[in-house]
């Protein structure tokens, strides 16, 4: 019965946040229609924003607004007070429960920026090699800098491609190609395009063989691609003995523990208690343990 009540209270709490969203108004014009006129766009040079876009800006919307509200002390002070509500009136385990998933939410809408920004740049080093290879095959045909950054603009080159595309409109309106490939440096947090764009404006400013040193660096981030997948491998090799002991071995040798146990000294634990270490700690721990494994692949 206990268990019961608190699905349904988390069940109205949830269809509360469902109605909320749904009456969330994202456009600032609705009598206008709400809708970006696509001239405009293709006036200034620019691609018209996908669906998939402007969801990801509708929900960093709905992520400020959100953040807003709970960031608010009135807001706090009401979480702190349920926590308290929910101690004296269930057990320590719900209390447990809505402790960690107040916290993991804070957490989410706090980091979600950053964790946008390394996932929007996830494809770039993998693509980067390839890149400047093309570049360097480009320049030894005789084209220049600026034709070999549209090429690789038009093709398919992912979140760099997108960059060389900001360069190069940004050198349009009249910023210096040094200055707008530096910037593209600092923005993107990528040793390699780094160690490139140093190069480039190098090249630049005294002269040398561009293609070449490109050639030469692109060398260079697949050598320092394969040693740090190697070293991945063989650390992931040994992780999986303990991934599989934590997520496999442990719950069912855990389970047959307590079992034998409840058979001689009645119950070890209250059902209560079972159900947050087997709902919550352990997909926790495994979802910990996958992050983890996620944190330790190569980033170049």
């Amino acid at each position: 019965m206990m268990f019961n009540g608190f699905f349904i209270l988390i069940g109205g709490f949830a269809l509360s946040i469902v109605n909320f969203f749904k009456n969330l108004s994202f456009s600032g014009n609705e009598g206008i229609g709400g809708k970006i006129d696509s001239s405009i766009l293709e006036k200034l040079n620019m691609d018209t924003e996908t669906e998939h876009a402007n969801y990801e800006t509708r929900f960093d919307k709905v992520r400020d607004d959100l953040l807003r509200i709970l960031l608010k002390r009135q807001v706090i002070v009401l979480l702190f007070i349920g926590l308290i509500l929910i101690t004296l009136l269930t057990s320590l385990e719900i209390s447990g429960m809505y402790l960690i998933l107040v916290v993991m939410c804070y957490i989410f809408l706090m980091q979600y920026p950053y964790i946008k920004d390394q996932r929007g740049y996830s494809d770039l080093n993998q693509e980067l090699p390839y890149a400047l290879r093309h570049m360097s095959i480009e320049l030894k045909a005789g084209r220049g800098l600026h034709d070999a950054l549209i090429t690789i603009r038009n093709a398919n080159y992912g979140s760099l491609s997108r960059e060389f595309y900001r360069v190069l409109e940004e050198v349009k309106f009249g910023k210096s190609t040094e200055d707008a490939l530096l910037e593209m440096s600092r923005r993107v947090k990528s040793e390699g395009l780094s160690r490139a764009v140093h190069q480039i404006v190098g090249t630049l400013r005294v002269g040398g063989n561009l293609a070449g040193s490109l050639e030469i660096i692109a060398k260079d981030i697949s050598f320092d691609m394969q040693i740090k997948l190697k070293e991945f491998s063989q650390k992931l090799n040994s992780f999986i003995l303990i991934y599989t002991f934590i997520a496999i071995l442990a719950p069912v040798i855990s389970l047959i523990m307590l079992m034998a146990g409840s058979t001689v000294m009645g119950d070890v634990i209250s059902s209560e208690l079972l159900f947050v270490i087997y709902v919550i700690f352990f997909p926790m721990v495994v979802m910990f343990m996958g992050l983890f494994i996620k944190k330790l692949e190569p980033k170049i």
